[in-house]
C-alpha cells in the first residue's frame, strides 16, 4: 500500500487528529485512520454537501461574473464600461442584494 501527503492547514490537521483520538478511544474496534476518515466522507458526500462546500469558496470576482450573466439573461447584453459604471454608481445594488450568494450588506 502506498501513502501520500495531503496539504491541509495546521488547524485542520489538529482538529482531525483530536477527532480521531476521540473516535479511537473505543477499544471494541480497530483503529480509524485519517485514510478511513477521509474515505468515509468521500463515499458519503451528497449534492447538498458539495454545494455547501462550493459556496464557501465564492469570492466577489466569481459572483460578479455570475451576476452579470444573470443580468444579461434577464435584461439583455451590456458593455463592460456600462456594467462597471452601474456597479460603481450603485445602480445594481438591488439586483445584487436580490441575487447574490454572498451577503451584500456592509460588513
Amino acid at each position: 500500500m502506498q501513502y501520500t501527503a495531503i496539504r491541509v492547514k495546521e488547524k485542520t490537521k489538529d482538529n482531525v487528529t483530536r477527532l480521531l483520538e476521540k473516535i479511537n478511544k473505543n477499544e471494541d474496534c480497530g483503529k480509524v485512520t485519517f485514510d478511513h476518515f477521509v474515505g468515509h466522507f468521500i463515499d458519503n458526500i451528497n449534492d447538498e454537501d458539495i454545494k455547501a462546500l462550493q459556496l464557501k469558496t465564492i469570492t466577489w470576482s466569481h459572483e460578479e461574473r455570475r451576476l452579470r450573466k444573470l443580468w444579461e439573461k434577464q435584461k439583455g447584453k451590456i458593455s463592460d464600461d456600462k456594467w462597471k459604471e452601474m456597479l460603481f454608481l450603485g445602480q445594481l445594488r438591488e439586483f445584487v442584494v436580490s441575487h447574490s450568494r454572498i451577503s451584500a450588506h456592509a460588513q
